[in-house]
Formats: C-alpha cells, structure tokens, sequence
C-alpha cells in the first residue's frame, strides 16, 4: 500500500488504527458480556476508584487529557450515573469527582473482565520488540524533546545547510487499486471544491469513465489526475496538486506520465484555466482559439504539440 511507503511519517495512522482496532474489540468483549460499558470511560472509572473524591484539574492530569476532553468524558458518565460531585470541604470553589453506587457495583463486575483483557493484552504484546516499552520510550523522548520542537529545528538545519535536506521522490502510477482512487478523490476535492469552490457534482463528473492517476512525494500522497477517451483524442483532466507541494514539480510529473501512457494516442488536449495556461505552455502544449467559462473559471482548450 502507499502509505505503508512512508514509514515513519504514518506512526500516528497506524497507532489511530491500531487503538480503533483495540478500542472495537475491548467494546464487544464488554457487549459480549452484556455489559454497558464504553472502553474510553475505563482511565476516568479506573482512576476514580483508586483516588476517592479528586478535581477535574486533577482528574484530567492523571489520564492525560485535555480539559475539555476530561469534561466531555465526565458529562456522559454523569449521563449514566456512574459519577457525582460534591464541594471540597477546604475550597468551596473546587468541586470534587466521586464514583456513585451504581458505578462501583459496576466495577465488581468489570474487574473480572479487565483482568482476562489485561492477560490478552500482555501476549499480544509479548513480541520481540515489546510495544508497551517502546510507547513508553517514544513519550519519555517526547517529554525530553516534543515531535514540534525536533521538526522545527530539523528544518532550519536544512535552511542552513541545503545539501543535507532531503529530495523530493515524486512518483506518478496509474491507479489499481480502489483505495488509492478514494486518497486521488480527496485531493482533487481539497483543490477544487474546498479551494475553488467548484461543486463535488460537477467535479467527480465522469469519474467512472476516466483512467486516474496518484502522485506522491516520498511516499505521501501530493497530486491526482485523470484523462477520457474523447471522439477528438485523449483529454487530460482534473491535475491537482496539494497546496503544500506546488512548486515542487509534481504537477509537471503527473503531466509527463500521462502524456507517455497516452504517447499512441493521434491527440492529446486538455482544458486549462487561462491562469495556468504558462505551466501548459511550458510543458509542451499550446492555446486554441477555444476560450470558455466552465464553472465560473475562464478556461482556454489547449492541445499537445506532436
């Protein structure tokens, strides 16, 4: 998969899917066990029932959660009376989380589970590279250092010193693969609907009839295109390129790939908005006569010179 090109760039994918992953199963081994409990509940609840009577402040240090996050999680335990508050006898203003009845009868009856999901848990991360000990490793070089500190000097080491940056490996495939299809989708939403305010309608028009294309940069998705069969030849459609690549050269890169598959192919033409109409010029095609508003956006019609 493309994704997985990019190796340390998806660490937080694949961590996002691996806690998804973790999260569905802990919750239909509790549904399983007729049991009405949410897996994301189980920090506050565990925390509750160690520490009697603590504050939110208090609360959201000890799981590691935001303010609002802590607060959002405590009004739907409260919800499900599994929570209530009481003034703190020394502070009136501070106000004190407790577990109710209801929610300690409910942890008699988690206990058991947890302790059969905590033996899962340890084999399946009982590997040769011990996943607890490494995620406690990376947070430990975070505290030392965070991930924006580290990219921010890393950059202007390079700023500095050009010829320790790194290249830029633009590759352009034809699309396979449906799931590279939705990601070459995205992108072309992102620049023309979101940025240009064409209409989803109007932009995925004739998608199903069109041959696409994925561009990436190191292994991360950048650009998309497609091109149509037409009665009068090959018409290249919808280039797009990610507002943090352009000028990279990948819009150019997408263009080459498909004018070489399209090489047999008596003519090739495109519609281009009239402001990108030099980029065209540039990379081997020339204006028509043909101008016309499409979408709101003046484009010219403009045809590659064999």
């Amino acid at each position: 998969m493309v994704l997985e090109k990019s190796k340390s760039l998806v660490l937080g994918n694949l961590l996002q899917r691996l806690t998804e992953n973790l999260r569905k199963e802990a919750q239909l081994f509790y549904r399983s066990q007729n049991i009405d409990f949410e897996p994301k509940w189980f920090p506050v609840i565990y925390v509750l029932s160690q520490k009697k009577g603590i504050s939110v402040v208090e609360l959201s240090q000890e799981i590691g959660y935001s303010h609002p996050t802590t607060i959002s999680l405590l009004k739907e335990l409260e919800k499900k009376e599994l929570i209530g508050s009481a003034k703190d006898t020394k502070d009136e203003r501070k106000r004190l989380i407790t577990l109710t009845e209801k929610a300690n009868e409910l942890i008699q009856q988690l206990q058991p589970l947890w302790a059969v999901m905590t033996q899962a848990l340890v084999e399946l991360t009982d590997t040769e590279n011990n996943l607890y000990k490494a995620i406690n490793e990376v947070n430990q070089n975070l505290k030392t250092k965070n991930l924006f500190d580290r990219m921010t000097t890393i950059k202007e080491m390079n700023l500095n010193n050009p010829a320790k940056a790194v290249d830029n490996d633009i590759k352009v495939e034809k699309i396979e693969d449906p799931k590279l299809e939705s990601i070459a989708f995205a992108i072309r939403r992102q620049v023309f609907v979101e940025e240009q305010n064409v209409s989803q309608e109007r932009e995925s028009m004739d998608d199903a009839e069109a041959i696409h294309y994925l561009a990436t940069v190191n292994g991360l998705p950048a650009g998309a295109a497609r091109y149509r069969i037409m009665e009068k030849g090959a018409k290249i459609e919808r280039i797009a390129v990610l507002s943090s690549y352009r000028g990279k050269k990948v819009g150019e890169a997408i263009l080459k790939k498909i004018v070489e598959d399209l090489s047999q192919e008596k003519k090739i033409y495109l519609y281009a908005q009239v402001n990108a109409s030099p980029f065209y010029i540039k990379n081997g095609f020339k204006q028509t006569n043909n101008y016309f508003l499409d979408a709101g956006i003046e484009h010219v019609e403009m045809d590659l010179v064999k």
